[in-house]
């Protein structure tokens, strides 16, 4: 019985080794979430925890366009994504977890892993930008200022920085500054403006003064100087002029005071000849305007793979041994897409506002709650007929799938999301709690516009499309429901995971659906 034990110790080692071997060659990883179309995607979309951090760069470069596809066969292709970043350092860990927060809305936990961040990396512009719009939302604009002023230092190129910086520069009256940022105040364009006067009404209303531009203690002494300070700063006069004023009125005459003091009284109404005061006059409204068409995004047309699903068939190895990844591209068909126009940001609440009092059409239903008002954010629970009759309202209409899909895939570049293939964080609306979250304003989101400058395609609302949602774009039938004919969504929305944010996926729903997660955009005609 020995001898057989003896013999059986050799090979069960030998097992043992030849798999340590296996998991160290082969390594070990996530697997990466695969593309599925979805009836009601409000049900899926719930995340049961935090979602993982992904790596970020600290200073935003273009997305390198990936190479032609070698094989002209229309269902499988390969397609290889832009060189996978280093590992994240430890302040980039942080910062991760507080865009993670702040997503969650958990502004506490978000700036102080901020703060944590920056004092590891000044100069880290994800943390910069992360707390300026931590603060901002949280209503302490003159801190958020600072950290805005810093990036767009340090970052001029990037478009997060340079409008958290220019928002606020309006908010202190610094117009000049402001357009110089945004290149252009106008309010249809840019949303956040209207927020901005609404605010300043109301401190108006209540008595306050106007903001003024602050100036930052921990900054250098130059800064405090009198040279320095906002030029809407009240400067005081030397101390000799009120002095010698306060003199002279205390040595003055007594009788000539109260001569003085006669004259400028009044005499005393007789009685009958008082008249009422005048009735206060109310201002009229301003006249309702329709969008312009030129704040549109042209975007030229072309060829391009509709329908294209991507997969990873290295996904197994481990994350950050490999150096570049290649994203295989399968399915599709061959579409051609005429020029077109395409909005530059998802219809607001202040834009349907002004279709709601020209029309006299009814409210949406989510416009009294608090996660679903104000006029910078994208107006939800809009019916697909409602979002037909708005963009004809407008002079424009809804866009078909194939031109939604091939603007969002980069005008025939196959990007798997708007801004390229790999997973930002920062370039996104997504992942948050149904019953605590909400979309955000338009244009938050800067860097995840497409190639057109086309935002907010992936994430923060659905948008509706015109055609009918079929279970490949290629069908001939539609897909029904108790007789009834779908509609087809695009972009996934901030309640949803990463599953719903690229280019190719779509979902479908009734066109009298309401829900706080549908919106829409419009598109138009090229100019001939």
């Amino acid at each position: 019985m020995r001898e057989k034990n003896k013999g059986t110790v050799f090979p069960s080692l030998f097992s043992a080794y030849f798999l340590v071997l296996v998991f160290l060659g082969f390594g070990c990883g996530g697997v990466e979430p695969t593309v599925r179309e979805s009836i009601a995607p409000e049900k899926k979309t719930a995340p049961s925890g935090p979602l993982p951090s992904q790596a970020l760069k600290r200073t935003h470069s273009p997305d390198p366009t990936p190479p032609e596809r070698k094989s002209s066969n229309p269902t499988e292709t390969a397609l290889t994504q832009e060189t996978e970043p280093s590992p994240p350092s430890q302040a980039e860990t942080l910062s991760a977890t507080g865009e993670s927060a702040y997503r969650q809305e958990d502004y506490k936990f978000a700036e102080k892993n901020f703060r944590e961040a920056l004092s590891l990396e000044p100069k880290l512009l994800h943390a910069l930008t992360g707390l300026g719009w931590t603060l901002y939302d949280s209503d302490r604009p003159d801190e958020a200022f600072f950290f805005f002023r810093r990036a767009n230092a340090h970052y001029p190129e990037s478009g997060s920085a340079r409008r958290g910086l220019a928002y606020l520069l309006y908010r202190y009256g610094r117009m000049k500054e402001a357009k110089a940022l945004l290149g252009s105040l106008n309010k249809t364009r840019w949303p956040e403006l209207t927020n901005i006067e609404n605010e300043l009404k109301a401190r108006a209303i209540k008595g306050l003064p106007a903001p003024r531009l602050p100036t930052e203690k921990s900054d250098e002494k130059s800064e405090e100087a009198p040279s320095a300070r906002a030029p809407s700063e009240p400067q005081e006069l030397s101390p000799e002029p009120k002095s010698q004023q306060k003199a002279e009125q205390d040595t003055a005459p007594e009788k000539e005071l109260h001569t003085d003091t006669a004259k400028r009284m009044p005499p005393d109404p007789t009685p009958g000849t008082l008249k009422p005061p005048p009735a206060p006059v109310t201002p009229a409204p301003p006249p309702i305007s329709k969008p312009s068409l030129e704040g549109m995004v042209s975007i030229p047309g072309g060829r391009f793979m509709m329908g294209v699903e991507f997969s990873n068939p290295n996904r197994f190895r481990r994350r950050w041994r490999r150096r570049r990844v290649t994203l295989r591209a399968s399915g599709g068909r061959l579409v051609e897409v005429t020029s077109f126009r395409l909005d530059k940001f998802e219809v607001t609440n202040a834009l349907y506002e002004d279709f709601v009092l020209a029309t006299s059409g009814p409210e949406p239903p989510f416009w009294r709650k608090v996660h679903f008002t104000g006029p910078h954010l994208p107006v939800v629970g809009i019916t697909w007929d409602e979002a037909r009759a708005y963009c004809a309202w407008a002079g424009k209409r809804l866009p078909t799938e194939a031109e939604w899909e091939y603007a969002a895939q980069g005008a025939g570049k196959g990007r798997r999301y708007p801004w390229g293939n790999a997973q930002r964080d920062r370039n996104a609306v997504f992942g948050l709690s149904p019953d605590a979250g909400g979309p955000k304003a338009v244009g938050r989101r800067p860097e995840g516009a497409s190639v057109h400058g086309v935002e907010d395609m992936a994430g923060n609302v659905w948008e509706w499309v015109e055609d009918e949602f079929r279970t490949k774009p290629e069908d001939a039938q539609p897909i029904r429901r108790n007789g009834r004919e779908l509609r087809t969504l695009k972009g996934g929305s901030w309640v949803n995971g990463w599953w719903a944010l690229t280019s190719s996926h779509r979902t479908g729903d009734f066109p009298d659906r309401r829900l706080p997660a549908y919106g829409f955009r419009c598109a138009a005609d090229a100019p001939e």
